[in-house]
């Protein structure tokens, strides 16, 4: 008995210790998706509307002004930097918002103000709402 408890505890603090060295498809103790929110305040159409998060494009197309998108990935490693790129008018615009990682619950709202002024707030994601994308 003392010997199964023994190898059972040494299997433990092995998977403990090698935690993040585990894909995250088999890392049931911590979030597998990816949930981002994209909310147009500023007035204006947004065209072409991509985010990249986990180093692909994840294209929204065309979110009108005053709507809000979702998209919600599948996560691939433990920490991912998310951009946005889409077009103001005919102006084209890229930025980085954030990082994305465990302390944020790989959350994040991001919203395009007056003048195509982008803020993110990292840890937070609308619930999924009437218009979204799901990949």
């Amino acid at each position: 008995m003392k010997k199964e408890y023994l190898i059972f505890v040494l299997v433990v603090f092995l998977v403990w210790v090698s935690r993040n060295s585990i894909p995250p498809r088999f890392q049931f103790w911590t979030t597998t998706d990816t949930h981002i929110t994209v909310q147009n305040n500023s007035g204006k159409d947004l065209s072409d509307v991509t985010l990249v998060v986990w180093s692909e494009s994840h294209p929204l197309g065309t979110i009108r002004k005053n709507a809000t998108k979702n998209l919600k990935t599948p996560r691939l490693r433990d920490t991912t930097d998310v951009i946005i790129k889409f077009k103001y008018e005919s102006e084209p615009v890229e930025r980085h918002v954030g990082t994305l990682d465990e302390s944020s619950n790989y959350k994040m709202n991001i919203q395009v103000n007056f003048a195509g002024v982008v803020t993110a707030q990292v840890g937070t994601a609308l619930p999924e709402g009437s218009d979204d994308k799901t990949n």
